[in-house]
């Protein structure tokens, strides 16, 4: 217990809890590509609290106790706007470090199934390559295909300092600048509390060295970007 010296009574507990929330996990397959399934990535979430083991509701029943033949309850939340470019000759800048990379598998396998012709650019990272490298075969695939014109990797435990996709993306700052100057659509799925506040100020960077704009009208571009 976190705190012993609480003692509610049952009713009362009970009372206080909310509901529990839906979990909810980005589709991570095209309709085009497989018709009748839908594929999610999902990271078992487990920590250590007061000498006791948590675990994440949803991740965790999913990989410990569901069972092919199971059947869960689901629900699709539909995304507003959140696609592939809908002009397929347009290129596409995909940041997903961890289970962002979900939505952006779903984009590629899109676009694959319908050839379109833009170019791809996807920045994946998590902790580390040996174990921590979703869809290894299949992005390693795309590369060799050409569907990804460029994959830009980055591992934060693999080195004695930690680097992540935004250090990457600085690392790129000036071949990144021409994509977005040339009219690529840029994405970014991840977590939303860190990972992508950082990934904006490296690019709101990116775009003052490289595109020759003060910091205020980098700002501003990467708002209208949004």
């Amino acid at each position: 217990m976190a705190f012993p010296s609480v003692m509610p009574s049952l009713p009362g507990l009970l009372k206080s809890l909310d509901r529990l929330q839906p979990r909810l996990y980005s589709i991570a397959s095209s309709s085009k590509a497989h018709p009748r399934e839908v594929h999610l990535t999902v990271s078992a979430v487990r920590w250590d609290s007061n000498e006791r083991t948590r675990t994440g509701i949803g991740s965790c029943y999913l990989a410990d106790f569901a069972r092919p033949g199971d059947v869960i309850p689901i629900f699709v939340q539909k995304s507003h706007g959140f696609g592939p470019p809908a002009d397929d000759s347009a290129a596409a800048i995909m940041v997903g470090p961890g289970t962002g990379i979900a939505p952006f598998r779903a984009f590629l396998l899109d676009r694959k199934a319908t050839g379109a012709p833009g170019k791809n650019w996807l920045f994946f990272g998590h902790q580390r390559s040996d174990c921590d490298f979703f869809y290894q075969d299949e992005l390693n695939a795309m590369k060799t295909s050409g569907l990804l014109t460029r994959l830009s990797l980055a591992w934060s435990r693999d080195g004695e300092k930690k680097f992540y996709v935004q250090d990457r993306m600085r690392e790129v700052g000036r071949e990144l600048w021409t994509w977005l100057a040339e009219g690529a659509h840029l994405y970014i799925c991840g977590d939303a509390k860190r990972m992508a506040k950082d990934v904006e100020r490296a690019l709101v960077d990116i775009v003052a060295q490289f595109g020759a704009r003060s910091t205020d009208e980098a700002v501003s571009f990467v708002a209208e970007l949004k």
